[in-house]
């Protein structure tokens, strides 16, 4: 008896080693027709367009690796993810203490915006209010404290903010006094400047390179100016910037200006008699100015901002014709030499169109504040990030009317042709369910023709390939927030990755996004790298370098 038991046990054995190498054969001959298949129809796609991107993916087979082409059917990867980021996110804030004016101005000094100055529509202001993680206060400063004012600059350079000009409200002439503002006493100096003083200043504009604070002159209240002077902070004198008549850039007020490597850069304004949209580059190295016919210009407008972040300068809105306002955001490529609109993408709905705001950014964050649209004047501020989050599309191939008629048929052996067995445990499953992916699709092609037939499947846990197929069936995943970690979504990324799932794949890309941490990151790259988890790999690239 004992013999015979050995002995149909070494039968058994070798019955059982025969069909693992005969499965192993069907799955590589699978395989091979299934990248036969994708080539025949890539090259007939390639005839058909003129460009296309691939995702290449590797699949395991048994310690063999084949790689497969991924498209969509019509020679095109699907566009879950787009690495040029055409839009932007807004973030508002309703905040009682943030002053209702415009022609304003706003600075940066750690971690907190000064804003100074502007008009409520009905008088001027020489208020600072600081805003700082959402809070405010007005403060009360010392010293020779500057007259209320509107249309005036301020610009900081190391702890001081210096402020020029600006309408006073009163007399034919603007200001053409210079004040600093030591911000971190909050001390007003009025500075006794020597030189080539510039005449009286509104509207203008100012940027610092070096040690230099460079005005071009809008208006002094009563002329349209294009004179260009630059003010030397260390020794407090002025000179007036000698260049070629017929290159400066046209009179004009309420423009505004950037600075980039050492380029000024003034765009747009009002020139007494109509709006402009001429963009014109001042280059401090070689003292020379040159008008730019950059690509697709923003249109005609006074009023707005721009900032510099990294190598783009944005601007955002302006004042049109007729009283109207914009609320959209331009950027320009100063190396392209091109203009482009952002999309601004905002979880709130709220009139963002404005002129005579502030704009200040910090890292990738640009604040703009207040401002106003005819009569009416914004109590309000925003915020515009950037460079968000990659966002993570999840890609949906499921009908909610099919899944819920699919849903009462999840792991009932009713109508079921096929048995996945795991951990000894049996799920019943339906062909015609399944084999909307073509994973499935090509194995029951070449392995699983017969009905009732049972598919072993090893290196997977009963819990996550029941889930697996809940999900197939009802476009949901079936669990409670204690199953939701990382190793958890990580075993549900690989089956989809395995199995070929995009729905489910980029389900798992959103969740595990969401799980990163300082902690985390490592795993979850590495995860995104070895599934082929591109979305996901973008997030953990983006999160790197925010938190170096």
């Amino acid at each position: 008896m004992t013999i015979r038991a050995n002995f149909q046990q070494q039968k058994e054995h070798q019955q059982g080693k025969k069909r693992r190498v005969l499965n192993l054969i069907r799955r590589v001959l699978f395989f091979k027709e299934l990248i036969r298949e994708r080539s025949q129809k890539q090259g007939e796609n390639m005839k058909n367009r003129k460009c296309g991107d691939m995702s290449n993916r590797d699949i395991k087979v048994s310690g063999k690796q084949i790689k497969i082409e991924m498209n969509d059917g019509n020679g095109q990867s699907p566009n879950w993810f787009s690495s040029e980021r055409q839009a932007v996110k807004v973030y508002r804030n309703n905040a009682n203490q943030c002053p209702a004016i415009k022609n304003h101005t706003s600075v940066h000094y750690k971690n907190q915006i000064f804003i100074f100055g502007g008009y409520d529509s009905k008088k001027n202001h020489n208020d600072i209010h600081i805003y700082k993680d959402g809070n405010w206060t007005k403060c009360k400063a010392n010293g020779k404290i500057p007259e209320s004012r509107n249309g005036h600059t301020a610009t900081v350079v190391d702890n001081k903010m210096y402020v020029i000009g600006g309408w006073l409200g009163s007399g034919i002439y603007a200001s053409r006094d210079v004040y600093v503002l030591d911000l971190d006493c909050l001390n007003w100096i009025l500075v006794n400047t020597m030189g080539e003083v510039p005449g009286p200043c509104n509207m203008h504009s100012a940027d610092q390179v070096g040690q230099l604070i460079f005005i071009f002159r809008g208006g002094d209240g009563k002329d349209y100016l294009n004179d260009l002077h630059s003010f030397n902070i260390k020794t407090n004198m002025w000179k007036l910037v000698q260049t070629a008549e017929n290159q400066r850039p046209p009179p004009r007020a309420n423009h505004s200006s950037a600075v980039w490597q050492n380029k000024l850069f003034i765009f747009g304004g009002w020139d007494g008699s109509k709006r402009l949209n001429d963009l014109h580059c001042y280059d401090v190295t070689t003292n020379k100015w040159c008008e730019l016919k950059p690509i697709q210009s923003p249109s005609a407008r006074a009023g707005m901002c721009m900032t510099t972040i990294e190598n783009k300068i944005y601007l955002f809105g302006g004042s049109g014709p007729q009283t109207t306002c914009f609320g959209d955001l331009q950027c320009y490529d100063p190396i392209k030499n091109a203009w482009s609109t952002i999309e601004l993408q905002d979880d709130e709905q709220f009139e963002k169109a404005r002129a005579g705001h502030s704009m200040t950014a910090i890292g990738n964050l640009i604040y703009v504040f207040g401002g106003s649209c005819g009569s009416y004047y914004f109590k309000d501020y925003f915020i515009i990030d950037t460079d968000p989050p990659p966002n993570i599309s999840v890609t949906d191939f499921n009908n909610i009317s099919i899944n819920q008629y699919f849903r009462g048929f999840f792991n009932s052996p009713k109508y079921s042709d096929i048995i996945f067995v795991v951990e000894d445990k049996h799920l019943y499953a339906h062909k015609i369910v399944l084999s909307r992916y073509e994973m499935f699709n090509k194995m029951f092609e070449w392995e699983y023709k017969n009905q009732q037939q049972k598919v072993y499947i090893n290196d997977c846990s009963h819990l996550i390939f029941e889930q697996l197929l809940y999900f197939i069936y009802s476009g949901d995943l079936q669990c409670d927030q204690f199953q939701q970690s990382v190793e958890f979504y990580r075993q549900f990324l690989q089956l989809a990755d395995y199995y070929l799932i995009p729905d489910l794949k980029s389900l798992c890309e959103k969740q595990l996004s969401l799980l990163v941490d300082n902690t985390t990151f490592p795993k979850i790259k590495l995860y995104a790298e070895q599934m082929n988890a591109n979305q996901l790999l973008k997030f953990c690239e983006w999160y790197e370098s925010h938190n170096n």
